[in-house]
This record gives C-alpha cells, structure tokens and sequence, in this order.
C-alpha cells in the first residue's frame, strides 16, 4: 500500500505513519519531491508530525479524516487542511461530552468552533487558512479542557492520593535552603540509582552516595521512588566502562545491582522503575536478550520487596521515533532534542512500547504503574489529555508523570557537557519560554493532570538550574562528570542563584488550591 503526504514545513522535517488506532509504522517516509510517501500494509493510515502554529506555538498533530484514515494510493494529502479537519471532529467529539457532563462549553471556545466550521465548510483551502483554523482549535482546546480541569474538580472534590515531586539530582551538598525549598513542595521524589554514577569503575562501588538523600527523603514523608533500576541509557549508563561487557556479564551485574538496592533500601522505597526498555539499548541487546533482564529484575523485585510498587518508565509518549528513519537522522532538524542522543542501532526501539508492555502483560509481569515522562515537548492541554486517555484505555494502570521538563528562558545553558543540557526548542507553549510561561504550563498542567482519576503524580524532574548535580563526588571520576548538568536548559523551579522562579511559587500556590498536603499518600 502507498501512502502520500504532501510536504510542507514542519519542525521534524518529515512525517511518521500510523494506523487507525495509532499505532506507529516503521514505514519511513521516502522524498519524492512535492510530497513524501510511505509503503505500508496497513489497510488505512494516520500521519503525525510536529508543526509551529502562528499565534499559538508547538503542537503535535494528527491527520487521521476524522478517526477514519485514508485509503491508499490516492493524491498526497495535504496535512495543514487534514490536521484541521481531523482536530476539529475531535474537538466536536468532547465538546458532546462536556456538555452532557456540565451543560456547555465555554462560550468564546463555542465561538472558536463555529469559525472554524466556516473556514473549512467549502473543502481544501490555503495554507494560511488552515494553519488559522489549527490556531483557533488549539485555543479551543485549551479553554475546553481547562473548563472540564475546573469543574470536575469542583464536582467530585479534592483528592488525597496525588503526588507532586522531583528528581533529587541537586542534593548532594546542596545548602540548607535548598532542602527546605525542596521539602517544603513535595510529598515524592525520585532518587536516580544511575550505574554510571553508583559503580564509576568497575568493582569501585559508591552507593553510600545514596545514602542520604534516601533517608533525609523518608524523614521529610514523602514517598520515595527508586529510579531507574534496569537501565540501558548510551549518554548517561554507558560510554563507560560497562559498555565494553558481554551480554552474559551486563546481565549477571545488572541482576546484582538489583538485588542489592532493592535489598539494602527494602525499608524505604515505595516504588521503583525500570527506564526506557528498548527505547534506550546502548548494549544493542534483542528484544528477546533484553527482555530476558527484565524478567528476571522483575521477580527479585517481587521477591525483595513484595509491597513496594513497580513501574515500567517511558518517553516519548506518541512514540514517532519509532517510525523514524534510523539511517538517515541527519535530515531530522537539530532543534528536535530527543533524536540527538538516539544512534542508528539495529535494535533500538526494535519494538513500539506497546509491544513491550503486551509481552509484559502476556508472561504474568504485573506492574503496577506505568510511568511518563513528558520530555517531548510542546504539548497542547487537548493532546495532553488524549495521551492521558490512550495510555490508560490500554493498559488500566494508573498514569505517573515523572520527569516533566519545562524551561524559564531559551537562552543557551551557561554550563554544557556532553551536549547537555539542550536548550529549549523554539516550538513554545503559547509564548517564547519566560519565567512567567513556565509557571502558567506548571499551573495549568497540574490542574488538568490533578483532574483526572488516571493520573496519580506529576513530578518535575529538575528542581534548581545551579549545574552541580551529585556535588563534588563527580569530580573524582572523569566517566561521572557528565552527570553534572541536567538534561533541559533552565527548567529548574530555582534559579542557578539557587532562589525560587515564579514557577516554584506558582506551583506551591496551585497545590495549596488543590489540597495537595505534604504526607505520605493513602
């Protein structure tokens, strides 16, 4: 089957090709001049790209004829138009469902809509009108969205299993207002395990470098999650010494390492996670090699600590870099961060995360959460919802959003170290990315986030922009350093002065409204 998109400008600098449920293609899509065309066997297809919308900023789009598809071998579609049209039947869609919840939609959104219908009742239009159309239903959606945020929460009332927290990177020799700052805003953190920080050489072990951040974390109550337990990271677990193991020696070490943090620490993590399986596959591992680690990681986790929670860690949560073109990343545009780090390896994402979790699900690995980490931004409120909705109708695991990065400035990172942090991409959220956008996403997310039932934390993944993650430990071994810096520019909540932003206090006011208390969640 063929499949055509016409070309025009987009921040990926191509298209990934789905089919009617979603569910990306590894159909790479092939320059014929005025258009782009994919070879596929499924019956119907959906494409997806990334797009700078005037007036409004970045937004991840679908063009999938109104939860139809198109069939093959007709004309190159052309995306603008489609997205449109394709948004707008969403849009409709939960419009029916607001209303029959709460009676209407807000009114300048219903206007929104209905100038939209106009602009696209005639059929295929210019460009320019189309990208006004998608401008107009991206602000639709976020009034839409924020309606139902705010009125489901007036309707069923305030909640008391909902975590707010952050990455304890930053801890380590951190001064006494950093900790309160800290402990004052959240009720769960994340401590990183990293190998390449924990075990620099191998056989010179350091775990003590968890030590206190582990247990200042429990006296504070929060809920404290073991990050990262499996890991197989080509920026951040290898380029070290563990990159020159055998497949038998990494798996014999791995299965160590899990055995003793979830031996020595069973008294005080409450979850832990496995990160980025197949997405991250700096050992080249099969599908089958790979899993085979997991599986096993798995049952001595349930075997060590019965009680504590498991989750599977993603990102990349629409997952087109699945379909994207391995041997030819070059052509992607720099701006799209995520790809700079993903080498052309035979089995990296051999495998959509879908495909993952369903063997997971299918050889009795019950987890217990599945994890998200919203690295790839933009996100408008709609898509955000949807994303929300698809993970959830899926699996029926509570969602967890767990490394949330969002930048105060655009400006390059005063400190940088193996192309980190990357600076943050010029596909904003409704303006350029300021202190004060940074706070209005971290308000307006967590409310939308908070609303709904399937999502149970919403934790930030860089507390202060100061580059001194793990203190001066890092200093005594070279393969460590590079753990310094964080992976966003800017997206601390404090400044590199170590002062809070107006996101920090945005945060603590939109907590405060929604009753989010500092103790362990019931």
């Amino acid at each position: 089957m063929i499949y055509r998109v016409k070309k025009q400008k987009n921040a990926m600098d191509t298209y990934v090709l789905y089919d009617v449920n979603r569910m990306p293609q590894a159909s790479y899509a092939e320059d014929r001049g005025d258009f782009m065309e994919f070879e596929s066997p499924i019956e119907k297809a959906v494409f997806f790209t990334k797009v700078f919308i005037p007036g409004f900023g970045g937004a991840l789009l679908f063009a999938d004829n109104c939860k139809e598809g198109y069939p093959p071998d007709g004309e190159p579609i052309d995306f603008y138009y489609e997205a449109a049209r394709s948004r707008l039947h969403a849009l409709e869609v939960f419009k029916e469902g607001v209303t029959a919840a709460y009676g209407y939609i807000p009114a300048k959104a219903e206007e929104r809509l209905d100038k939209v219908r106009k602009m696209l009742a005639a059929g295929a239009v210019p460009e320019t009108v189309s990208l006004e159309a998608l401008c107009e239903l991206l602000w639709a959606g976020e009034e839409m969205v924020s309606f139902e945020a705010k009125s489901k929460i007036a309707r069923n009332g305030l909640r008391d299993d909902f975590m707010v927290g952050c990455s304890t990177k930053g801890f380590t020799e951190s001064t006494p207002e950093w900790k309160q700052y800290f402990s004052d805003l959240f009720n769960c953190v994340c401590v990183p395990t990293h190998w390449g920080i924990v075990e620099p050489e191998r056989g010179d072990k350091h775990y003590d470098v968890l030590d206190e951040m582990i247990k200042w974390s429990k006296e504070q109550g929060m809920i404290v999650r073991g990050h990262a337990l499996v890991w197989f990271s080509p920026n951040w677990e290898c380029n070290t010494w563990i990159e020159k193991l055998s497949y038998e020696e990494v798996k014999k070490l791995v299965l160590e390492r899990v055995d003793f943090l979830t031996t020595e620490y069973k008294d005080y993590f409450d979850l832990v996670d496995f990160n980025e399986p197949i997405q991250a596959n700096a050992k080249n591992m099969t599908f089958d090699e790979h899993f085979a680690i997991m599986k096993e990681a798995y049952a001595i986790v349930r075997r060590n600590v019965p009680n504590c929670r498991l989750m599977l860690n993603f990102f990349n949560e629409w997952q087109e870099l699945y379909g994207l073109n391995r041997s030819d990343l070059n052509r992607i545009q720099k701006d799209y961060g995520q790809i700079k780090s993903i080498q052309p390896r035979d089995n990296e994402w051999c495998v959509t995360v879908y495909e993952y979790l369903d063997r997971c699900v299918a050889e009795g690995m019950d987890f217990d959460c599945i994890g998200i980490q919203w690295h790839d931004h933009p996100y408008d409120l709609f898509s955000s919802r949807e994303i929300i909705k698809n993970w959830y109708s899926r699996y029926h695991m509570p969602i967890h959003l767990t490394e949330l990065e969002v930048s105060s400035s655009d400006a390059p990172a005063s400190k940088v170290m193996f192309g980190r942090p990357f600076p943050a991409t010029n596909l904003y959220w409704h303006d350029t990315w300021n202190e004060e956008i940074q706070s209005e996403w971290f308000q307006s997310f967590l409310e939308l986030m908070y609303s709904l039932d399937e999502v149970k934390e919403f934790s930030t993944f860089s507390f202060c922009d100061a580059p001194k993650q793990w203190g001066s430990y890092t200093e005594q071994y070279p393969s460590a350093k590079r753990f310094q810096v964080g992976a966003l520019a800017y997206a601390g909540l404090l400044d590199e002065d170590e002062k809070p932003k107006p996101a920090y206090y945005g945060l603590k006011y939109a907590m405060k409204h929604l009753g989010i208390e500092k103790h362990p969640m019931k």
